[in-house]
């Protein structure tokens, strides 16, 4: 194990996935592109039935150009404290068909009135917007994120803030096609295969740990320690 025995560690990572996202029309700023993921975690509930609930799950308020991600933290940062919410605000890249757009990606808004508000603090603060453009499909979505995980076998770790998210290390790099190929294997081989993954990689003491993040409501050691078997198997057939 890269953590040399250390049990809990908060560090930095990326998460990559594929998810529904469309357009919002309402409650933005005019002539500006943010979307909602309206269908998280396809692998576990499916593309047809996600939880629902009256508040959105996840927003990308799409920039109008890259910005230097220290820099824009320190705005995302400054618009946290002004307006003393506890919204999970992450730095994202979206990729849409082939284009690929800076985000900033908001979790637990408590409302959609919120958008407008913190889109305008963002705007007063220099950070211009992309122009508005239907879109309603999946997409690419690389975000990068702070992670507080628990070591909980060798290789193994337990998100300790995010509920239901483990992630499995891996021995090799995998691209987005490969991991999307060895995710279909194990789908059709495992017997319970009710469960989302996305790829990733975070920075442990002895550098990047690449890994596969698995997002499972009733997932334990067992259930994570096997799917990481599947995709062990999976990988060796690639």
């Amino acid at each position: 194990m890269r953590t040399h025995n250390v049990k809990n560690l908060m560090t930095r990572g990326v998460t990559i996935k594929e998810e529904k996202v469309k357009s919002l029309a309402a409650n933005v700023l005019p002539n500006t592109l943010v979307l909602e993921n309206y269908e998280p975690y396809p692998g576990y509930y499916g593309y047809f039935h996600p939880p629902f609930d009256s508040t959105p799950r996840s927003i990308f308020i799409v920039l109008a150009k890259d910005y230097n991600i220290l820099e824009l933290a320190r705005v995302m940062a400054k618009v946290g404290r002004e307006r003393l919410h506890d919204c999970d605000g992450t730095i994202g890249y979206l990729k849409i068909d082939n284009d690929t757009f800076q985000c900033i990606r908001i979790k637990h808004l408590t409302c959609f009135d919120d958008i407008l508000d913190i889109q305008s603090r963002f705007v007063s603060n220099g950070i211009e917007m992309l122009k508005h453009k239907e879109i309603d499909k999946p997409v690419l979505i690389t975000v990068h994120k702070s992670f507080l995980i628990e070591v909980v076998a060798d290789g193994i770790f337990q998100n300790t803030i995010e509920e239901n998210k483990y992630y499995f290390e891996l021995d090799t790099t995998l691209t987005w096609e490969q991991f999307k190929e060895a995710t279909e294997m194990v789908r059709n081989n495992i017997p319970n295969n009710l469960f989302d993954a996305a790829l990733g990689f975070f920075w442990t003491l002895q550098g990047p740990a690449d890994v596969i993040r698995i997002y499972d409501t009733k997932a334990n050691l067992e259930r994570i320690t096997e799917i990481k078997g599947f995709y062990e198997a999976a990988i060796k057939r690639l």
